[in-house]
C-alpha cells in the first residue's frame, strides 16, 4: 500500500511533504513545550503570589489582634470595678473596634456562645458549637481549639458583610483562659483569589498570544517554504521547456534540413534522371516503325506501342516525384515567398479537395526567419489537412497580414466546429493543448511557439452565424531587417479559388 502511494504522489507533492512536514512537526513540539513550560511557570508564580500574600495578612491580621490585647488588657487583668463590668466594657471595646469594609472582632465562650459580633448581631446570645460551613467545616469549634493551643489560624468559609455571599476567610483566635473566652479576628481572601485569576488570565492571554504568534510565524515559514517550492519548480518548469522548445526547434530544423536534401535530391537526381529516360524513350518513340513484320495485327503490342506504354509510366513517376518533393520542400517558398508559397499550396488544396478556398497573403519581405516562414507554411499545411479529413466544410478563408509589428495568419473554415475534446468553456477557444491532442494541433503549437508565435483555436463566423474553426497564428516581425534587400515575397498574392469542376 505504502508502494502504491509513493507511486500515486507525484515528485513535487513528495517534496513538498518532506519540507513541510518537518517545519509543522517541529512548530507542534515547540508549542507543546512552550505550553508545559508556562503552565508550570503560572504554576509556581501564582503559588508565590499566594503565599506571599498570605504572609502579609497573617502578620496584618497579628497586629490586629495585638492591638485589640493592648486596647482590653487593663481591664483583663485587673478587673476594676468587678469581672462583669470589666467584661462588659471588653465586649464594647471589642464591638467597637472594626477596621476596612468587613473587618470586625467577635467574641465566643468555650461552649460555643456568641458573646459579641458587630456584623451579625443576630448571632449574639446563641450557641453556635455545632456551625459547620459550606465545606463541613467546625467553625467555632475549631476556633476555639486553635485559641486554646496558644492562638492561632483557620481557614474556613464565611458571610462577607458587603457582598452578602459567602467568601473564603482566614481567621486568628487567642484565648483569654481567666474568663474561658475567645475572641478573634479574620481577613476575608476572595481578593487573593481574583488577583490570582487576573494574574492567570493575563498569563494564559500571553500563552494565547505566544499561540498565535508561533501559529502565524510558522504558517509564513509554510508560505515561504511553499513559495519557494514553487518558484523552484516555476524555474525547472521553465528551463526544462526552454530546453524541450530548443530541441524541438532543432528537431524542426534538421527535419527541414533533411526534407529539403531530399527534395532537391528528388528534383535534381531522380527527377532529372527519370526525365532523361523520358527523353530517351521520346527519341526511341519517334524512330520505331508503325508495326513491326514479328508482331500479329491488331495485338497492340508494337515496338512503338510499348514503347508510349512506358512514355506514360515515366510521365506519372516523374509527375510523383515531383509531387513528394513538393510535399517534401516547396521549391517556391525559397524561390518566391511565403505569400506566393500560400497562395501555390491553397490553390493546390483547392484542386484536390474540390473546397472553394478564399486567399489574402500579404508579402512579408525579410522582416521574418527562413525558419519562421517554414513554421508558418507548415501549420497552414496541417490545417488544410485537418480541414479536408475533418471538417466537412464547404468554403475555407486564408488570410496573411501585416498588422504594425506582427504577421497574422488566419485559417477559417465552416465545418462542424473544434471536437468535443477540444473545446475550453462556451467560446471553444484553445490556445494550450490539453491532454489527448493529437500531434498534429501540438506540433502546430510547438511550430508557431519555438518562433515566439501564439496560436489559438476558437470558433468562425461566418456571415454573422457562428460556426466551424479558426485558426488565428501571430508571429513577431524583426523590423531591423526592413533595410535589408529584398528578394523574396515582394509581390501580393490575393485570389478567389472556386470550386473546381
Amino acid at each position: 500500500m505504502s508502494l502504491n502511494l509513493r507511486h500515486r504522489l507525484s515528485f513535487r507533492t513528495r517534496l513538498l511533504l518532506i519540507t513541510i512536514l518537518p517545519l509543522l512537526v517541529v512548530s507542534a513540539l515547540s508549542w507543546l513545550v512552550i505550553s508545559f513550560q508556562a503552565d508550570r511557570l503560572v504554576r509556581a508564580e501564582l503559588a508565590t503570589l499566594e503565599n506571599r500574600i498570605l504572609t502579609a495578612r497573617r502578620d496584618e491580621i497579628r497586629n490586629y489582634i495585638s492591638l485589640a490585647q493592648t486596647s482590653i488588657r487593663h481591664l483583663y487583668e485587673a478587673e476594676p470595678a468587678g469581672r462583669e463590668a470589666a467584661q462588659a466594657e471588653v465586649m464594647q471595646i471589642l464591638h467597637d473596634m472594626t477596621f476596612g469594609d468587613d473587618g470586625y472582632f467577635f467574641v465566643y465562650d468555650d461552649q460555643g456562645n456568641s458573646l459579641v459580633h458587630p456584623r451579625l448581631p443576630e448571632l449574639v446570645g446563641n450557641n453556635w458549637w455545632d456551625l459547620q460551613d459550606l465545606n463541613g467545616d467546625y467553625v467555632i469549634r475549631n476556633l476555639i481549639q486553635q485559641a486554646r493551643n496558644g492562638g492561632g489560624f483557620h481557614r474556613y468559609v464565611w458571610n462577607k458583610p458587603t457582598s452578602g455571599q459567602v467568601a473564603d476567610k482566614l481567621g486568628y483566635a487567642v484565648y483569654l483562659e481567666k474568663w474561658g473566652w475567645m475572641f478573634g479576628t479574620g481577613l476575608y481572601l476572595d481578593d487573593i483569589q481574583n488577583e490570582i485569576a487576573i494574574l492567570r488570565a493575563h498569563t494564559e492571554n500571553n500563552v494565547e498570544q505566544t499561540a498565535i504568534i508561533l501559529s502565524a510565524l510558522t504558517f509564513i515559514a509554510v508560505l515561504l517554504v511553499s513559495a519557494m517550492l514553487f518558484a523552484i519548480r516555476l524555474s525547472e518548469e521553465r528551463f526544462a521547456d526552454s530546453r524541450l522548445k530548443d530541441l524541438t526547434r532543432r528537431i524542426v530544423s534538421v527535419q527541414e534540413d533533411e526534407r529539403k536534401r531530399v527534395s532537391t535530391e528528388l528534383h535534381d537526381g531522380i527527377s532529372q534522371l527519370l526525365v532523361g529516360a523520358r527523353y530517351s524513350l521520346d527519341l526511341a518513340h519517334a524512330k520505331a516503325p508503325e508495326t513491326s513484320e514479328d508482331t500479329p495485327p491488331g495485338t497492340g503490342s508494337s515496338p512503338r506501342a510499348l514503347i508510349t506504354k512506358s512514355m506514360r509510366v515515366l510521365d506519372n513517376a516523374i509527375s510523383e516525384v515531383r509531387r513528394i518533393s513538393k510535399d517534401l520542400r516547396p521549391s517556391v517558398l525559397d524561390d518566391l515567398g511565403l505569400a506566393a508559397a500560400i497562395q501555390n499550396l491553397c490553390n493546390d488544396f483547392a484542386d484536390q479537395s474540390r473546397l472553394p478556398v478564399t486567399i489574402t497573403a500579404t508579402p512579408v519581405g525579410p522582416c521574418l526567419s527562413e525558419g519562421a516562414k517554414t513554421a508558418l507554411y507548415r501549420v497552414l499545411q496541417e490545417s488544410l489537412t485537418n480541414i479536408a479529413r475533418h471538417a466537412k466544410a464547404s468554403e475555407v478563408t486564408v488570410e496573411l497580414t501585416r498588422q504594425d509589428k506582427t504577421l497574422v495568419l488566419r485559417i477559417c473554415d465552416n465545418g462542424i466546429g473544434l471536437p468535443a475534446n477540444l473545446r475550453n468553456g462556451g467560446s471553444g477557444s484553445l490556445s494550450t493543448a490539453p491532454a489527448g491532442t493529437g500531434l498534429g494541433i501540438r506540433n502546430m503549437l510547438e511550430r508557431v511557439e519555438s518562433h515566439g508565435g501564439s496560436l489559438v483555436l476558437h470558433s468562425a463566423e461566418f456571415n454573422g452565424v457562428t460556426r466551424g474553426t479558426e485558426i488565428h497564428i501571430t508571429m513577431p516581425l524583426d523590423m531591423s531587417a526592413e533595410k535589408m534587400p529584398k528578394t523574396t515575397d515582394t509581390q501580393p498574392a490575393a485570389s478567389n479559388v472556386p470550386e473546381a469542376a
